[in-house]
């Protein structure tokens, strides 16, 4: 029996092909989880600034002017080489806008 070259080659070149897809859309998911798994971080690290945000204004009558307040007297911590907490404050009665930053991306309000 007499196997054509021309049929080899096409069996390998489809299972490269294949093979590369299978990594192609392995890599797809792995990013997507990656992606899902630091957006669900920054919410938890905004729901942490809020809380004790809040925490201080049940204790002191005001809203805090800033992150490092609440790290040094509210037990907020974080990673600071990774995120930036801002806190945008309009009055002392009222909530700041929470802002977090990636260092090196981009903001989740």
């Amino acid at each position: 029996m007499k196997v054509e070259k021309n049929s080899i080659w096409k069996g390998a070149v489809l299972t490269i092909l294949v093979f590369a897809v299978m990594i192609a859309a392995l890599m797809y998911g792995a990013s997507t989880v990656n992606n899902a798994s630091e957006n669900e971080k920054m919410a938890e690290l905004e729901n942490s600034v809020r809380r004790c945000a809040i925490l201080c204004y049940a204790v002191e009558g005001r809203y805090p002017d800033d992150a490092g307040e609440l790290k040094q007297h509210y037990g907020l911590t974080y990673d600071e080489n990774k995120y930036i907490v801002q806190l945008d404050s309009f009055a002392s009665n009222l909530l700041p806008d929470i802002r977090i930053l990636t260092i090196g991306g981009e903001a989740d309000e």
